[in-house]
């Protein structure tokens, strides 16, 4: 492997629609790889979608991309038409189409006390590194899907030619997990479970929303459940978020943001989004917050005029206060105002 260039593994000529080049950043870890693997396997970004797989890494871990990229050619997937592998950006970042940043702290959330420290610093400018490369290298329309609300809204003050509404972080995790234990519950599949809403982030600084539930078997809450969705809930949520994360759902779940992303949420359904705050609900602008959304077309819009009791605004606005902190500490590294 010679590292002085970047490398190519042509895998299939034939093809039903044009190649899609998909960037993912710290290729060499195991979110990246899973991700790739559900990516190939799962028609993502479309059926028969061929897929150029760009897989960019750091230079003290770049050696490792070789294997990385034999591993992913190794089961022969029908859409990988193309690998590229290296670690100069300008070459892997090259007309994108989409961006996945992993990045260091993924879905990590800070503590005050922890912004002082080297692993935030280096986070921080990681993410900035990645705007700037958005910025010069990748399409213009490209969709960028970030791990990390700090990071999206880092990679967003320098990606200035991308538009705001191409970048999206990740809400699924905490939704996935609301969805099951509420499926738990009722007896029922989380598949029958919809419109769950997650406000703030992806892993401590969040809430769950359950008052849209609805389920397509046609099961209603019963009050002792909704007791437990107000008082129990949230304290699972925070229990969990608390703990490091299995990576292998951190993927599961990128790779399933990236579909819905792509395909759309049904009539009067939503999902959650991690999207730049437009001061929808009272959210700082100009912040990476967890909404409802719904999507169509690649592009995502914030579902409005929810109506939101006095209990439900003082949650969105203390997570709006706790995630709005950890980006000003972000931007201030940066030299940046908030």
């Amino acid at each position: 492997m010679n590292l002085e260039r970047n490398e190519r593994i042509v895998t299939n000529y034939s093809r039903h629609k044009d190649v899609l080049k998909i960037v993912v950043t710290d290729s060499t870890t195991e979110i990246a790889r899973t991700f790739l693997y559900r990516v190939l396997t799962d028609n993502v970004f479309g059926k028969n979608q061929s897929l150029l797989v760009s897989l960019y890494e750091q230079p003290g871990r770049a050696a490792f991309l070789e294997s990385v990229a034999i591993e992913l050619t190794s089961f022969g997937p029908n859409v990988l038409n193309e690998i590229s592998y290296g670690q100069d950006i300008s070459l892997q970042f090259k007309d994108a189409d989409v961006v996945i940043c992993i990045g260091f702290a993924r879905e990590y959330c800070f503590k005050r006390e922890e912004f002082a420290e080297s692993f935030f610093t280096e986070y921080i400018r990681l993410s900035k590194f990645y705007g700037e490369a958005i910025d010069k290298y990748v399409k213009k329309d490209a969709k960028i899907i970030v791990l990390g609300n700090t990071a999206a809204t880092i990679i967003s003050r320098y990606a200035k030619s991308i538009s705001p509404k191409n970048i999206s972080t990740l809400s699924l995790i905490n939704l996935n997990v609301v969805t099951a234990q509420i499926a738990n519950r009722m007896r029922c599949l989380p598949t029958e479970v919809r419109n769950i809403i997650i406000w703030g982030s992806n892993g401590m600084y969040s809430f769950p929303d359950c008052r849209y539930v609805f389920f397509t078997n046609g099961n209603t809450l019963t009050d002792g459940i909704k007791v437990w969705i107000r008082n129990g809930l949230p304290r699972i949520i925070r229990k969990f978020s608390s703990r490091p994360c299995n990576i292998r759902s951190i993927a599961y779940c990128l790779a399933e943001h990236c579909k819905i992303l792509w395909n759309g949420t049904p009539e009067n359904e939503w999902t959650s989004m991690g999207v730049l705050s437009d001061h929808s609900y009272g959210v700082r602008s100009g912040i990476f917050f967890s909404y409802p959304v719904f999507s169509k077309d690649k592009q995502y819009e914030i579902v409005e005029n929810l109506d939101n009791d006095e209990y439900i605004k003082k949650y969105i606005s203390d997570l709006s206060k706790l995630v709005a902190r950890e980006a000003k500490a972000g931007l201030k590294i940066c030299g940046l105002k908030p």
